[in-house]
């Protein structure tokens, strides 16, 4: 029994990667056909060379500044991401300066702090020592 469901699952991929492959030839052939179709279009059309010649520059033209468009879209995007990440890492700088500060003064507190511990230990030490020889 299980094996006729292996069979009829394997049967079931197969047809469905049959339709895949279909469908895609479909899309390639469809593809080709409108670009071929608009090639012709513009070759065959009732225009003169002349006219034809200026539509496709006119195209041409509209295409290359929608390009230059996007190019200048995508440097101003690239200069304000750049912006925010300077701006970022100045920010972080500065608090790491800020905190480098405060670890130096931290550690001063601390040295000036066991200079005096040494000290008062030292002075008891000397207590002891007087009056254990008394």
């Amino acid at each position: 029994m299980k094996l006729n469901k292996i069979i009829e699952e394997k049967k079931k991929q197969v047809e469905r990667e049959k339709k895949k492959e279909t469908a895609k030839n479909i899309a390639v052939g469809t593809a080709i056909g409108t670009a071929l179709g608009a090639v012709a279009g513009l070759l065959f059309a009732p225009k003169s060379g002349k006219e034809t010649r200026e539509d496709i520059a006119n195209v041409s033209k509209e295409v290359v500044e929608n390009v230059k468009e996007k190019v200048e879209e995508g440097i101003d995007l690239t200069k304000e991401q750049y912006e925010k990440v300077k701006s970022n890492i100045q920010k972080n700088t500065e608090e790491a300066k800020k905190i480098e500060d405060k670890s130096k003064s931290i550690k001063e507190e601390v040295d000036e702090s066991l200079e005096e511990t040494k000290k008062i230990v030292e002075d008891k030490k000397e207590n002891i020592e007087k009056i254990i020889k008394e």
